[in-house]
């Protein structure tokens, strides 16, 4: 698209935030922003104009689709091909275009070939890679590609492992899953995704223009091997979803129909309560917190039964949350002295207790400790015991307890 400097002075008003005309923007350009849910239609009797919805995603949108736009400081942000080469008397800054391809990311190893060389999707944890030269990608045939629009769930997949692997069981997709992401928003990713027979699941924002760009985007070009994934608890969500994401687009989606019926029900959810929600709902929360195994000297441990909350009347060993700036064991003695009105010496560390729960992932670090005074006076919990080895089963254990109480030599190493 040829970008004339009255299109650019138009793009600069919408990122300083401001309205401009409809007629302002060319046609292609307004439907592609619009479908891509960085532009909002407001009317005003018979007239419309166009409003940025996220500035910032508008701005990134802009500069890594189209090389006029390309930002090479903050002078001279958003300039034309001609205007960056008048100002800057480099042609080579002008000729730089976005890297082609797309990023991909996997929770598990998974075994690609790239120029026809083997190549294991691994990254650790906090990164991902990108797959520059797409055209010599290739996955195995069972493995399930699944598009994430949104890059804080990308980043983040390991927090959503467990909500991925129960959809997949429960929807009969078996094998590997590849994470894959169109940012940023170039045709690449569906050029190669037409290339291979592999099944694509498309997790997306819970909202009118996220299914659009299912729709639109994919669905068009893959047919039946596609599909949107809809969570069961997905209704429960909307309820409680963002009434300003929905009217935002609805003047734009207010008619978006499909004829797939699951996702039929999803655009009918998302009318019926007037509300979009945000994939990032589903990045599972991390909690860290410390566990004191305290014994008596005597073959017993110290055992407290929860009198609060959704796990109200479990058992549990005694501790909580570390706040920011402790260490693990300086959290652990405020806890204990909070909670029981007791001195405690940490002996030493015993384990880290990794668990997912339905809403959370749980990191407890464990500690034996003995008591240095006080009388383990309950504050909190509803009830306590001391538990020998052959008790430590009499009890309902917390699931994260459990693994630990399960270890019964270890615990009972002092």
């Amino acid at each position: 698209m040829k970008v004339s400097k009255t299109l650019t002075d138009n793009l600069r008003r919408l990122l300083a935030g401001e309205r401009i005309a409809a007629s302002a923007l060319h046609k292609d350009m307004a439907d592609e922003l619009l479908s891509e849910g960085l532009l909002t239609v407001q009317a005003h009797g018979s007239r419309r104009s166009y409003r940025a919805i996220n500035v910032e995603g508008l701005q990134n949108y802009l500069s890594t689709r189209y090389e006029e736009f390309r930002i090479i400081d903050d002078d001279l942000s958003f300039q034309t091909r001609s205007e960056q080469a008048a100002d800057t008397g480099n042609s080579k800054l002008v000729k730089l275009r976005s890297c082609p391809g797309f990023p991909v990311n996997s929770y598990e190893p998974v075994e690609c070939m790239l120029n026809g060389k083997p190549f294991v999707v691994n990254p650790p944890e906090g990164s991902f890679l990108f797959i520059d030269d797409w055209q010599h990608f290739t996955i195995p045939a069972d493995v399930v590609v699944m598009g994430i629009e949104n890059m804080e769930n990308f980043r983040m997949i390991r927090r959503q492992q467990q909500f991925i692997a129960n959809y997949l069981l429960s929807h009969g997709l078996q094998g590997k899953v590849l994470l894959v992401s169109r940012y940023p928003q170039s045709k690449d990713l569906r050029k190669w995704l037409l290339t291979i027979p592999n099944y694509y699941l498309h997790f997306g924002d819970f909202d009118l223009a996220g299914i659009h760009i299912f729709l639109s985007e994919f669905h068009r070009y893959l047919g039946m091997r596609s599909s949107f994934l809809i969570p069961d608890d997905i209704e429960q969500r909307l309820a409680k979803g963002s009434m300003a994401r929905y009217d935002e687009q609805y003047d734009r989606f207010h008619s978006l129909r499909c004829d797939l019926p699951d996702l039929q029900a999803l655009i009918d959810l998302i009318n019926k309560y007037h509300r979009g929600y945000d994939q990032e709902g589903y990045i599972m929360k991390r909690i860290e917190v410390v566990a004191a195994i305290i014994h008596d000297g005597k073959g017993r441990i110290f055992a407290t039964q929860r009198g609060y909350g959704e796990w109200k009347d479990w058992w549990e060993f005694p501790g909580g949350k570390i706040e920011a700036g402790e260490m693990p064991e300086e959290a652990l003695k405020r806890e204990i002295w909070e909670e029981l009105e007791t001195r405690i010496v940490v002996e030493k560390f015993m384990e880290t207790v990794e668990w997912d729960y339905p809403q959370f992932h749980l990191t407890m670090h464990c500690y034996l400790c003995h008591v240095e005074s006080g009388h383990l006076e309950l504050k909190e919990h509803e009830a306590a015991k001391w538990l020998n080895k052959d008790e430590l089963e009499s009890v309902n254990w917390l699931p994260a307890d459990q693994d630990l109480v399960r270890k019964q030599k270890m615990i009972y190493s002092f």
